[in-house]
């Protein structure tokens, strides 16, 4: 099993790992909870099927488009062993799941592997690695975990213009799009071979409850139900859908927390000398200490009660990488003291 975010210890910590927006499930889910549980003896929708119509309403898209799953990475496993691929590229660093289910599925993985300076896609460097290594499929997350860059649509229609006239298929991760109010990929499934991973556990907190979905064509969509296991996602996820997707108080609510504190943690960050920050589109930051390993400072902040993401693990990065959530205002100053205590006492310069 690969590493993730999260940590299991004392309760009294705050786990700034986990990049799940800390105003917690909204009042209407809460409530279509409590209510839910009156038909926990009865079985869920196979598929989903009203859940489905829900969402694709909502993005303006057939059901048809649409397959539920037990959250977004459920989906990535179904995809990987239901459409085969021989060689697959990653662009790196990135989340580090696709490639233990695309090699499960017996296809080889090649990475491209962006910039240090910026973890932007060259163009043009990308099209002689997709030729050189024969690819037919390329994974993107965007917004990206844990770099936080995000490509527009303007970028990615060029993008899958240089995959269609190499007939590649793009799978492209967008589980965190929520946190950012730009065009999603969802206007090219009808022109592109693509397929839209999304997520709906981490903008609207509830990753104990497993909810995603994805988007493609038709016969995508298809040929993944016919290969996913019944009864998928529980009837107390299927029922809290139309909750989430209607409720534009808690959605605006959200961007206005994020885009305050975004810009409050970035600053903060900023003044920190033994750490350089880059900027991100979402709802994390990743760092790079400029002296020391990320585990000693992961340490020190243990100490006062704080855990971080190191990100050893992820491809073209090292073990002086480190991965931070934007959390409330008290949780993120509570973060930036600590972090200039260690700063003022020196002990982090080298």
């Amino acid at each position: 099993m690969n590493k993730h975010g999260g940590y299991y210890g004392d309760g009294n910590i705050i786990d700034f790992s986990i990049n799940i927006n800390p105003l917690g499930p909204s009042e209407r889910v809460i409530e279509s909870l409590r209510s839910s549980l009156d038909n926990i003896d009865k079985y869920p929708e196979v598929d989903g099927k009203r859940q489905r119509e829900a969402i694709s309403k909502k993005l303006g898209i057939s059901s048809e488009n649409v397959i539920l799953g037990n959250g977004a990475i459920q989906l990535i496993y179904v995809f990987s062993r239901c459409i085969k691929f021989k060689n697959i590229s990653i662009v790196q660093p990135t989340f580090n799941e696709y490639e233990r289910a695309f090699s499960l599925s017996g296809s080889n993985i090649e990475y491209f592997k962006t910039d240090k300076d910026n973890f932007n896609i060259d163009l043009e460097k990308l099209k002689i690695h997709l030729d050189e290594k024969n690819i037919d499929c390329l994974v993107l997350c965007n917004p990206n975990n844990p770099t936080g860059n995000f490509y527009n649509n303007d970028f990615l229609k060029k993008l899958l213009e240089i995959l269609d006239e190499r007939n590649i298929f793009l799978f492209i991760d967008e589980s965190f799009v929520d946190f950012l109010e730009e065009k999603t990929t969802i206007e090219f499934i009808d022109k592109y071979n693509i397929f839209i991973l999304r997520s709906l556990t981490k903008f609207y907190a509830i990753p104990g409850l497993r909810l995603g979905f994805g988007i493609s064509h038709k016969d995508i969509i298809k040929k993944m139900k016919d290969n996913i296991e019944p009864w998928a996602v529980n009837s107390l996820a299927l029922n809290v859908v139309k909750d989430i997707i209607d409720d534009d108080l808690y959605y605006y609510k959200s961007l206005t927390w994020l885009y305050e504190e975004r810009d409050f943690l970035y600053s903060g960050l900023k003044r920190i000398s033994y750490l350089n920050v880059y900027k991100t589109y979402t709802n994390f930051f990743l760092c790079r200490l400029k002296n020391i390993e990320a585990s000693t400072l992961q340490y020190l902040l243990l100490e006062k009660d704080i855990y971080i993401r190191t990100c050893e693990d992820f491809v073209g990065l090292d073990n002086t990488y480190f991965r931070i959530a934007i959390k409330r205002r008290e949780e993120n100053i509570f973060i930036l003291d600590a972090l200039k205590s260690l700063d003022e006492a020196g002990e982090l310069n080298g």
